[in-house]
């Protein structure tokens, strides 16, 4: 037997129907000769510091970083967003100050904690102020942490009248503790300067993503499709919502996600009409349809994806018109959108007319599109819900998801297809286009899978 025919073999044994992604899983090293941070190029992170500071010129600009609260003993540390975003610091209690009047000749100041060798003992090395930090992240100066009221006094003294202090952070937010510790830093060092909400100048940077950033999302995307692959093998009649729940965790970890993008969401029958059910404890009934709505976390960034099973294998002729309406409207969504031109709102009213001028009818002979109670997508990248104005057409470079559903909970029946697509200037791109959604491809998987040895453990009696 030649070497491609036992791959090929082996593939389909492992995964079935479900076709491999077209690359590889786990991430490839960068070019050696492009200096990387966090697997986007270090010139992208400046890029967005520059034009940011462009952009609010009249006074500083203060970006804090997370700090850490339980030393990893309730809860992994993540930075924050827009922080992560600007610097691809991923340390804790970091502060990002961007200043028109320059500070020993930057405009630019990274302030990190001083290294505690006691402290590091619990949380790991972690990156000091000085030359190694400036040469790593690409700042030109990385000051303490304790130095910044000092700073803060020197160059509020040296703004020119009518400056003030653009902070990229909502002190308001319940995991903002960074950004109240820094508004009363403020208070106390630059009492007379105006502090004014500028997260918004960032959101609509990153609405835009960059090559680099698109393809993060495109390995998350394909970690998420591997989760995919692998719930045919274990989803049968009787077993429990949280026994998917586990593949789809264990396909993440395995090929390198830090973690889901959001909870899983996997609900079976009655459970399929609650939109973001994620309690995952019931067990599956013959019949039920199972929504399985995950996303992997890649190197900061979301996928998100949902794929509807039938929990025997077969698609009921009740259950397959539905879900054939469905995949029309997102198909109708997609054929609609007119680079330049559209907004979401435009191609929500694309599927919903779908959902409309079908025949289908439900509850008091209603038209589909009365079950369709969400919106049709949203903005993908830092965060599941990314930020980003959805009253102006889609930019190129952004990247949304298109999600219609169906929901009838007096007939058990919720339904909903959803994929990620990059905006061009050109159409759609269908960054999930790998992960098979057609009805006919699903029941094959299930078939396929059924015929395999399945490799079950249950502590249950």
């Amino acid at each position: 037997m030649s070497r491609l025919l036992a791959a090929f073999l082996l593939g389909f044994w492992l995964f079935g129907a479900w076709p491999l992604p077209q690359a590889a899983l786990l991430p490839t090293d960068p070019p050696k000769s492009v200096p990387m941070l966090a697997e986007q190029p270090l010139a992208d992170f400046q890029a967005r510091r520059a034009r940011l500071r462009a952009q609010l010129k009249d006074g500083l600009v203060l970006v804090p970083g997370r700090v850490e609260t339980s030393l990893g003993v309730s809860e992994k540390f993540f930075q924050d967003e827009n922080f992560f975003y600007l610097t691809g610091v991923e340390a804790p209690g970091a502060t990002l100050l961007l200043t028109p009047v320059p500070y020993q000749g930057a405009q630019e100041i990274l302030f990190l904690p001083r290294r505690d060798p006691q402290m590091e003992r619990w949380t790991g090395p972690q990156p000091g102020p000085g030359q190694e930090a400036e040469q790593r992240f690409g700042m030109e100066k990385a000051l303490p942490t304790d130095t910044l009221s000092q700073v803060l006094r020197e160059i509020g003294a040296a703004l020119p009248d009518g400056g003030k202090i653009h902070l990229i952070a909502n002190p308001q937010e319940a995991q903002e503790r960074a950004a109240r510790t820094l508004l009363e830093l403020l208070r106390q060092t630059v009492p007379a300067l105006p502090v004014t909400d500028a997260r918004s100048a960032v959101s609509l940077m990153r609405m835009c993503k960059t090559p680099a950033e698109v393809d993060l999302l495109r390995k998350a995307v394909r970690i998420t499709g591997a989760a995919f692959r692998d719930i045919p093998r274990h989803l049968t009649v009787g077993c429990y919502e949280y026994e998917i729940e586990a593949v789809v965790l264990a396909a993440f970890y395995r090929n390198g996600a830090e973690r889901p993008g959001y909870p899983c969401i996997i609900g079976g029958g009655q459970n399929a009409t609650i939109l973001h059910y994620n309690r995952n404890r019931d067990q599956i009934r013959d019949g039920d349809l199972v929504v399985v709505d995950v996303g992997a976390q890649y190197r900061g960034y979301t996928a998100d994806i949902t794929r509807t099973f039938p929990a025997n294998g077969r698609f009921s002729r009740r259950q397959r018109e539905l879900y054939e309406l469905v995949l029309a409207a997102q198909e109708a969504a997609v054929k609609a959108f007119v680079p330049g031109k559209s907004r979401m709102s435009d191609l929500t009213l694309a599927a919903r007319e779908a959902m409309r001028s079908s025949p289908l009818r439900a509850g008091n002979d209603l038209t589909l599109d009365n079950f369709f109670i969400h919106g049709l997508g949203h903005f993908i990248g830092l965060n599941v819900h990314d930020v980003g104005d959805y009253g102006q057409p889609l930019p190129p470079g952004s990247v949304i998801t298109i999600e219609p559903g169906v929901y009838i909970p007096a007939e058990r029946i919720g339904i909903r297809i959803e994929d990620d697509y990059l905006v061009t200037e050109t159409g759609l791109v269908k960054l999930s286009g790998d992960i098979p959604s057609r009805p006919e491809a699903i029941e094959q998987a299930m078939r396929q899978a059924r015929r395999l040895p399945r490799q079950r453990d249950s502590v249950k009696d």
